[in-house]
């Protein structure tokens, strides 16, 4: 069944020219806000069904695939939108018309659910914005909203429209037809909780988004529909998603690969694929930005799916947070005001009497200390006792610096799940780019986009007849110095080829990096200079708009951009749609 499509153009929303979008700016004004506090929460917008989709054609169909219209934006509105300038975004091509799709997927236990995503169409007069159009499958990075909706291009009132409209510009008005799903358990989903980061549920939510926009797209130019007779899926499908969604877009790729579904270019970006080796970093004191964020959702999707995580809540959190569920239509900062999570503090500060904790090295990364707090953390004490107990008895190969693969023979429960839901091993069997900055305090660089190249080269190493082309990018080469036996450039298997190499395009993009990172660094400390402060209190706040802002801001951008050149490639296969 497919809904009536609304005949009003905004559903009453503001006009797109007043909307406004976080963006990488050098006014002062906006970077005197950019104490740690508040720079973290905006850095982090950005941050996110049977196995097999054959098998859902017999499945009872509970929630029926549906469309309705949300809005439509000419190439003159989507320049004009703000919060696009320093991103590296091209003028747009074509206007763009954005749907929203509902879809039947299924929960991390098999329960049946419903989900919606964003369906962006391009069209205009340019040949790039009709006829047969390639299709980019988008998987959106964390958030705890629950109204987080990536339909809401441009508007400022919804978290999913930074993200949102960074694709709309780069891809959608460039010709692509744009599959955003929300993911369950956000939006108009029924259901309570999110499957974050379960491989295999988040990979089939994706193909369920997926088969139900190509559904929709098939029913409504049968309609006569005018939205979409101008335009035809060319079969050409590109998969990409940062931060969460690079993770889940590589996820999605390995699943379709193993349905031997054509797929002809992926782009995950950010991700935090040894899920496993992170999770041993980040309970041995090395905690990222962002972590009393990621914790609640992480436990309750991987709960929902093994069911022996804990047997209640107060097992893991601290009894004033165990109540707390995610996602939330409350903010994170509403959260934390509310004292329904901590901001930053994951562990306690040094425990009394703790023979294991104490056998910990310090941590590597220099911000750990935040996450950190006498009182008021997140991880009960005991929970993360009892977990780095059994990482010491049987570390991770990364960890311990031997080998690439997690541990043999977990016994936490916690870490079994994380091991059953990393991606090292994993070889692409489709032109790739893995990107990411290696300076990046919420998704580790080295630890999870850095060893799987190492893992796929090592691949290939052992069996040189593997059709592999992987390009690895590290967007940040502003401490080029201190990293002198690290390239920022990776090119494995066949990627030597890839005609990109031969254009300025990384170059382009690397540049426009580090000009934002200085323009933010020294914006913040010129700030603090200017309103007082020492030259210590300067080098400090302008250490903390970096934190804040590096990897939903500086990498996010600088990656999408990288993303568009590699999709843009001569490379593109013909080939039938799924």
């Amino acid at each position: 069944m497919i809904k009536s499509k609304s005949t009003t153009d905004t559903n009453g929303k503001s006009s797109a020219n007043t909307y406004q979008l976080t963006s990488i700016t050098t006014n002062k004004p906006l970077m005197v806000r950019c104490l740690l506090s508040i720079a973290i929460a905006s850095s982090l917008l950005l941050v996110g069904c049977g196995d097999d989709n054959d098998d859902n054609d017999t499945a009872v169909v509970i929630f029926p695939t549906s469309v309705e219209t949300i809005n439509a934006f000419s190439t003159t509105q989507i320049d004009a939108i703000p919060g696009l300038e320093n991103t590296g975004t091209p003028d747009a091509k074509c206007d763009i018309k954005v749907e929203k799709v509902t879809y039947q997927t299924v929960g991390a236990a098999g329960e049946v659910t419903n989900a919606t995503a964003a369906l962006m169409l391009p069209s205009g007069d340019s040949v790039d914005c009709q006829g047969d159009r390639p299709v980019l499958l988008y998987a959106h990075g964390t958030t705890t909203d629950k109204d987080y909706d990536f339909s809401q291009v441009a508007n400022p009132n919804n978290s999913g429209s930074g993200e949102a409209t960074l694709i709309a510009a780069n891809f959608a008005a460039q010709g692509y037809i744009v599959v955003a799903p929300n993911y369950a358990g956000y939006d108009e989903s029924n259901l309570d909780y999110h499957p974050y980061l379960v491989a295999d549920q988040q990979a089939a939510d994706m193909a369920d988004a997926l088969d139900s926009a190509r559904t929709i797209i098939a029913r409504q130019q049968h309609a006569n529909d005018s939205d979409y007779t101008d335009i035809d899926d060319s079969g050409e499908l590109f998969i990409s998603g940062y931060s969460q969604g690079g993770y889940v877009a590589m996820a999605t790729a390995r699943l379709l690969e193993s349905q031997n579904k054509p797929v002809t270019a992926i782009a995950p970006l950010s991700g935090p694929y040894a899920l496993a080796a992170f999770g041993d970093a980040i309970f041995s004191g090395n905690v990222n930005i962002g972590a009393t964020r990621f914790a609640p959702l992480l436990a309750t999707g991987l709960q929902k799916k093994y069911g022996d995580i804990y047997r209640n809540t107060t097992e893991i959190f601290s009894s004033h947070y165990a109540g707390t569920q995610l996602p939330s239509m409350l903010s994170f900062a509403e959260l934390v005001a509310g004292n329904q999570l901590p901001e930053n503090a994951l562990f306690e500060r040094n425990p009394e009497n703790n023979s294991t904790l104490d056998s910990l090295p310090p941590p590597s990364v220099p911000f750990a200390f935040i996450g950190f707090d006498d009182d008021d953390y997140l991880i009960r004490t005991d929970f993360r006792t009892a977990y780095v107990a059994d990482a010491l008895e049987n570390p991770d190969g990364l960890i311990a610096r031997k080998g690439a693969f997690p541990a043999a023979n977990p016994q936490n429960n916690l870490r079994k799940a994380l091991k059953l839901n990393d991606l090292r091993g994993y070889v692409p069997k489709t032109p790739t780019l893995l990107c990411g900055g290696n300076q990046d305090p919420t998704v580790y660089y080295d630890l999870n986009t850095n060893s799987m190249a190492a893992i796929i080269r090592g691949n290939i190493q052992s069996n040189p007849t593997l059709n592999v082309n992987v390009t690895v990018l590290d967007v940040d080469k502003t401490n080029a110095n201190a990293r002198p036996d690290n390239t920022t450039v990776q090119t494995i298997g066949r990627a030597m080829t890839n005609p990109w190499v031969f254009t300025s395009a990384i170059d382009d993009v690397q540049d426009r990096f580090a000009t934002n990172f200085n323009a933010v660094y020294d914006t913040a400390r010129d700030n603090a200079i200017d309103a007082g402060g020492t030259e210590q209190q300067a080098a400090q706040a302008a250490q903390a708009a970096i934190l804040g802002i590096y990897h939903g801001g500086l990498a996010s951008t600088a990656c999408t951009q990288a993303t568009r050149e590699f999709f843009d490639q001569d490379f593109r296969a013909s080939v039938n749609p799924i």
